[in-house]
């Protein structure tokens, strides 16, 4: 049986899904104000396929917390022989995955429900399961990096099973010099969570405890804002919505300007931390280098975005004038709706799930019957609609583990913006389930600064086969402006973002504190330069860096943009070769044989959770 079909539950399910998609018999209206148990149970993930129930989940939890103290067994036995290593390896990684699927579980059930205590109860054991992890293997880096190089890779020749870590250790002692003694490294690991508590108080801050005053919708009733819905509402067709919407979220955020700042402050600080302990010369380096990225590469997208913008963003700016008929200046309340009015689309799920296995056909066969069962909320993988204290944005988290497939967490508001955010996340999705079908376990992770290539690819495959298939000029001008739009959220703001993270690392590097008069004014300084002198800032509108979870996520806004650049390249070329007639000798190979082979640069393994784009 394949993987596909034993995540799908059978054999004839799986069959079923491929020839055609599932589709819930409940209609709902997604709602974000609505409680989770009013969401159709249909279009919610299923965790039930890493653990079967909450006891089991304690029973496995139990086990691994006895397993973990024997670890410690291995300590200064490292460089003994290729067999000691080679069994303290298993044993970690088997430890590794275990601990993998128990967080994966309590993030399951948590994301939906960020206030059930319980969740949060159980999600908090497991963190201190794998502080404990952490302890007790710590002594493992630093006593490698002691034993001489070539004696370790003796021991990799002399055992078959052995040569796949060769990368995995030139990898570690390329790190060499920023790796820290066992009682550091012990230290370090244990204070992980401490370290980790400032972006989590943020993140509660803004997904729970934020309430967003009441604004008059397209219909005239009053409805709540909340953080789920502004997308929705900043792109109103109603420029009176997105009026109130921007001046009511911006408004909120200024109140808690200064706690957020705070927050914001704690992490810095922590990526300031491992800067000083470990060597680097800036934070920026030490985000990048385990990556085997080069700080060049970050500034080089800086100073290209910069020194374009003139004959590109600002022409956009004024391109958005023209077309609405604005006399003066673009304001934020202009800037995400569509610039033609009275053509926007709607799209059920189920129309989005139509939408994608016809348009991204050019990825394969294989690919599509792939798709097919992950994009079918009968097949458990995905959390469709949006509910009351669900995280926002979207997701996809994969847990590393080929008996368990990736889970997409979606807040799907019938948009065309939900549509190609569904396509993005099951890029990832896809990415994640054949790395782990095919590359051992020490490399089945990925770096971030391959993370949004392939999801960047699906939105342009995607994107261009709606172009194609348009035929009305009206709504074929709509999906150019979405294209525009790509353009502008994914390479030039999440640059601007990229410049802004890179400057408030650079302050706290000279013993500064940041404070939300320095962000804001920072944040000011940059949106003027970016957008030009013919957008102009609302009173408030500063304060948006605070609505941006992802600037705790150390230096990844800007892979956004480089995956883009990347990914558009990449479906060019896809979709040329599915137009293109085979030429020569015809050859056939198998899944592994067409994965390409990816290594990853991290000699810690970590929960794999991608972000959507900020918004």
């Amino acid at each position: 049986m394949t993987r596909s079909a034993r995540v799908s539950g059978s054999l004839f399910c799986f069959l079923l899904a491929v020839m055609l998609v599932s589709v819930p018999t409940l209609a709902y209206e997604p709602n974000p104000a609505d409680s989770r148990d009013q969401v159709p149970d249909d279009y919610k993930w299923n965790y039930t396929h890493i653990f079967a129930s909450v006891e089991d989940w304690e029973t496995e939890l139990a086990a691994v917390e006895e397993l973990v103290p024997g670890l410690a067994a291995y300590e200064g036995r490292l460089g003994e022989s290729a067999d000691v290593l080679m069994e303290s390896m298993t044993k970690v990684e088997e430890a590794v995955l275990r601990l993998y699927k128990l967080y994966g579980y309590t993030q399951l059930r948590l994301d939906p429900e960020l206030s059930n205590a319980e969740n949060q109860m159980m999600q908090g054991k497991v963190g201190f399961l794998f502080q404990s992890f952490g302890s007790t293997v710590s002594y493992m880096e630093p006593e490698l990096l002691e034993v001489p190089k070539d004696k370790i890779d003796g021991f990799l020749a002399s055992r078959d099973d052995m040569k796949i870590y060769q990368h995995y250790f030139d990898d570690m002692f390329r790190m060499k010099e920023h790796s820290l003694s066992a009682a550091e490294e012990r230290i370090l690991s244990m204070a992980g969570q401490v370290r980790g508590g400032t972006a989590t108080v943020a993140s509660k801050l803004r997904d729970i405890d934020m309430a967003f005053p009441e604004i008059i919708t397209e219909d005239g009733t009053m409805e709540p804002l909340t953080l789920a819905g502004f997308g929705r509402a900043r792109s109103s067709k109603s420029y009176p919505v997105r009026k109130q919407a921007a001046t009511a979220f911006f408004n909120t955020f200024r109140q808690f300007e200064n706690t957020l700042a705070a927050t914001l402050d704690g992490v810095v600080k922590s990526h300031l931390l491992t800067k000083e302990l470990r060597g680097y010369d800036s934070c920026l380096e030490a985000s990048l280098k385990g990556d085997n990225i080069s700080t060049a590469t970050y500034r080089m997208l800086i100073d290209t975005i910069n020194a374009n913008l003139e004959r590109t963003l600002h022409k956009y700016v004024d391109l958005r004038r023209k077309v609405m008929g604005i006399d003066g200046t673009l304001e934020f309340a202009n800037l995400y709706n569509p610039m033609l009015e009275g053509i926007e689309t709607e799209y059920t799920y189920e129309e989005c799930m139509d939408l994608m296995m016809e348009g991204l056909k050019p990825l394969g066969k294989t690919y599509m019957k792939d798709l097919a069962v992950g994009i079918d909320p009968a097949n458990g993988w995905i959390d469709v609609y949006p509910n009351e204290n669900k995280r926002t944005g979207a997701y996809s988290s994969g847990i590393v583990a080929k008996e368990v497939h990736p889970y997409v967490l979606h807040n799907f508001d019938n948009t065309l913006d939900a549509v190609f955010t569904t396509a993005h996340e099951f890029g990832h999705a896809l990415h994640t389930f054949y790395s782990t079908d095919t590359q051992p376990f020490v490399y089945a992770d990925y770096t971030t600064f391959l993370a949004e290539i392939a999801s960047t690819c699906n939105e342009e495959i995607l994107l261009t086969h709606m172009l194609k298939k348009e035929k009305e000029p009206a709504k074929k001008l709509m999906l150019l402006n979405k294209r525009l739009e790509n353009i502008r959220l994914t390479i030039f703001r999440q640059t601007l973002f990229a410049e802004f993270e890179l400057r408030f690392h650079e302050y706290a590097e000279e013993d500064n504190t940041l404070t939300a008069d320095f962000l804001n004014g920072l944040y000011k300084d940059l949106i003027t330069k970016y957008y030009g002198p013919n957008f102009e800032m609302g009173e408030n509108d500063e304060v948006e860096w605070a609505f941006i979870p992802h600037f705790n996520y150390n230096f990844y806004v800007f892979t956004y943009a480089t995956g883009l650049t990347s990914g558009i390249s990449l479906a060019s070329n896809i979709m040329d070769g599915a137009r293109r007639p085979p030429t020569g000798t015809s050859t056939t190979c198998s899944r592994a044989d067409r994965a390409l082979p990816r290594w990853s640069c991290s000699s810690a393994p970590v929960w794999i959770w991608r972000s959507p784009i900020p918004s």
